[in-house]
């Protein structure tokens, strides 16, 4: 597992292919961007402050797309009567690559009373705090907006 830059700056980007960007405020100051290489979707998030910026990226498997996109369409989406997870289970995990996924429901997204997932590489290192492991939250909306078409586009059946 090669460990990937923080894409912020142009030089770094040019190494990735760019497959769009989201900006999640009226401001500006909120904005995803989404990149992928032969092997990884990399997911770089920027909120821009009056001081400084905080920024956020996540890099997972692109082996793992498919796994994702099923976990959350056939699991969490649907009722267990319909054959979707147990109503009690909150989390799901597997390997992709020697990388250790895991995807999880979440109730505050990101975005306070709005649903959503919070989807973690526990095998690759947070760029703010190397003890933790990289994550990301995204509401239902976005899921389906945004990370499903994205994850199509990408080849996860």
């Amino acid at each position: 597992m090669k460990d990937i830059n923080l894409l912020n700056n142009a030089a770094e980007m040019a190494l990735y292919k760019f497959l769009g960007n989201e900006l999640l405020d009226e401001t500006g100051s909120k904005e995803v961007k989404y990149f992928c290489s032969d092997k990884l979707l990399i997911i770089y998030e920027i909120s821009r402050g009056k001081i400084r910026n905080t920024e956020y990226q996540t890099e997972l498997p692109l082996s793992a797309l498919s796994w994702l996109k099923d976990t959350i369409l056939n699991g969490f989406w649907k009722l267990p009567s319909e054959g979707g997870l147990p109503k009690d289970q909150h989390r799901c995990m597997a390997h992709f690559n020697n990388e250790e996924i895991i995807i999880g429901r979440s109730m505050n997204a990101g975005n306070y009373d709005k649903s959503g997932f919070k989807i973690v590489n526990k095998s690759r290192k947070s760029h703010i705090l190397s003890s933790w492991p990289q994550e990301f939250q995204i509401t239902d909306e976005r899921v389906e907006k945004v990370l499903l078409p994205l994850f199509e586009r990408l080849g996860a059946n």
